[in-house]
């Protein structure tokens, strides 16, 4: 009996073991809110100002959007925000958004993220999130 309660001690303690951690949400590998807001702040800045993206945000309040984009990453990323916008689909259908201003949005953002001390394993992340989003916003 007592080999017996033994081994049963030595089996649950060896499930303890070699159970891994569970990672941490990427929200809180990126840097949290701070971090996405940042990112978020400085990709609206250069875009905005940019000949190639500009056009589509004439007329547009900067703080609203950066506060919104700010939500909705952290929402995608596992942060507990809370995102009132509309879809991407909805908030771009009016707007006309091509591959290429896309395509600079995301080298922006890129940029912004490698700028900012992002790890290549979260950006990448973040990116494999935000890809499939492509559909919605580009309309030519």
């Amino acid at each position: 009996m007592r080999f017996f309660v033994l081994t049963m001690i030595t089996a649950l303690c060896l499930g303890c073991v070699a159970q891994p951690k569970p990672e941490a949400a990427l929200f809180q590998r990126i840097g949290g809110a701070p971090m996405l807001t940042r990112i978020s702040n400085q990709t609206l800045d250069i875009v905005s100002k940019d000949p190639r993206t500009s056009r589509s945000f004439e007329g547009v309040k900067m703080k609203t959007l950066k506060e919104s984009l700010s939500n909705f990453l952290c929402v995608k990323t596992g942060g507990a925000c809370v995102y009132e916008g509309e879809t991407m689909k909805k908030s771009h259908a009016d707007l006309h958004i091509t591959t290429a201003e896309f395509e600079v949005m995301v080298d922006v953002l890129r940029e912004r993220l490698d700028a900012n001390g992002v790890g290549t394993k979260e950006k990448n992340e973040l990116l494999k999130i935000l890809a499939p989003m492509k559909r919605d916003v580009v309309s030519n």
